[in-house]
This record gives structure tokens, sequence and C-alpha cells, in this order.
């Protein structure tokens, strides 16, 4: 076992999702370590508490934290709304002075018609990365902004954007396709602007049904589902 999985979560989603999720990602990693790290302590591999400022700073500062702790050659990012297959953690290794990500993404959303999305960008969900890489690159970005980078300029290790508005090194981004896709949910509890309002729009590549995960509408009723019971306990 070469990889370790890095898994950060606000722990904001229904534990109906949660043992979903969890369940998933067992099949999809067995025998993998997992670094997680959480608002609110969970029995998955070494646990650690979270007691920043949420924000896209902050996602990055644990996954430099968790980075560190970790003893493999390569980690790996998840995220808890992003369903994992064993192809994505498993089928390809990036070179030491890259950062990978698989394209193999479909998205989903919570709201609106239930149907998947081939989104053509990077998101740090699908990140697999040299151990060493990452806590290089992520360590730059603190250093040069005493530890609190602009948290509206932060994104992906790699993506030559980010690094230069942050101007920092750029580093080298590789793609790679799992066989099996990746599926990553939309929803309004996420930390993003657009999902919290609800107004993002599906990319033009559209799907119904996928091979593996089955019919769109019965993923997003499923986590819905769940939504809806948390919301009917407050």
């Amino acid at each position: 076992m070469d990889i370790t999985g890095i898994y950060i979560s606000l722990n904001k989603l229904p534990q109906y999702w949660v043992d979903y999720h969890l369940e998933v990602l067992k099949d999809a990693a067995p025998g993998m370590p997992i670094i997680s790290i959480t608002k609110k302590p969970m029995d998955l591999g070494m646990n650690l508490l979270d007691t920043d400022e949420p924000g896209y700073t902050n996602i990055y500062r644990q996954l430099l934290r968790a980075a560190k702790l970790a003893t493999t050659k390569y980690v790996a990012m998840i995220e808890d709304d992003c369903l994992y297959s064993k192809s994505h953690f498993f089928k390809f290794r990036p070179q030491d002075d890259e950062f990978a990500y698989n394209r193999n993404r479909w998205s989903l959303f919570s709201w609106g018609e239930p149907i998947y999305s081939l989104r053509q960008r990077l998101s740090n969900c699908s990140l697999i990365a040299p151990r060493d890489l990452l806590i290089e690159a992520l360590q730059e970005r603190f250093d040069k902004y005493n530890g609190h980078p602009p948290d509206s300029e932060m994104g992906e290790c790699g993506r030559a954007r980010i690094e230069d508005r942050l101007k920092v090194t750029r580093r080298k981004q590789v793609d790679f396709l799992s066989r099996v896709s990746i599926v990553h949910i939309n929803h309004p509890l996420g930390t993003e602007d657009r999902q919290q309002q609800q107004w993002k729009s599906h990319a033009e590549i559209r799907a119904y049904d996928i091979p593996h995960w089955g019919k769109a509408a019965d993923i997003v009723n499923f986590f819905n589902n769940g939504i809806n019971q948390m919301e009917a306990l407050k």
C-alpha cells in the first residue's frame, strides 16, 4: 500500500449519507490508511479535529496538516460528498514532480433536473499527489502569506492560474482517467458560494445513467432524503 487517503469533512451532511459514503469508500479502498480531519470526532483512521474557521484556505491548511502525518509516498484527497471507485485510487500514479487529477468525474446537483454532468476542470476531490510534493507546494503558500493565504485566491495545486495569482512556484499537473468514474455531489451545504446559492449550471456532456453508479435520479433522491431527514430532526 503506497497511498494514504486524506478525508476532510465539516460534518454537515446527515449520518444517513455519511454511512453510505463510508461503505462506498471501504469498497473502493480496502486496506488504505486514512487520516481524517473533521469538525466532530469520527471513528475513521487517524482522526484529528479541525478547530479553524471554515473556508478554502482552511481546506488546504488541513490537507497540509494531514500530509505531514502520512507515511506513504502518495496521498489522495477524499471529500465527504464525492463517491469514489477502486480504479481512482489504484490505477494511476503521477511522477514525483506532478499533481494528478482524475478527469473521469461526473457532477450531480442536489437541485434541479437529476442528471450527470461531465465538467472538464480540475477538482481537489480528485487529487492524487506525491506526498513530498504536496507538502512542498502547500508549505510555500502558507510561508509566503505568513500562514494566511487569501481565501479568495486559494485553489488546486498544479493549477497554473491559481499559482500565478498566489505568486508561488508553478508545478506540473497531469490528468488521468479511472476505469470507473467518481461522482461529485454539489449541494447547498458545500463550501462554494455557487453551491450554496444553487446557481451552478450543467456542463455540455450529460447523462441520466452511467456504468457502475446507475441512474442520476437514484443518487440525488438518496442524498436529498438524508438532507430532508436531518432538517426534520432540527
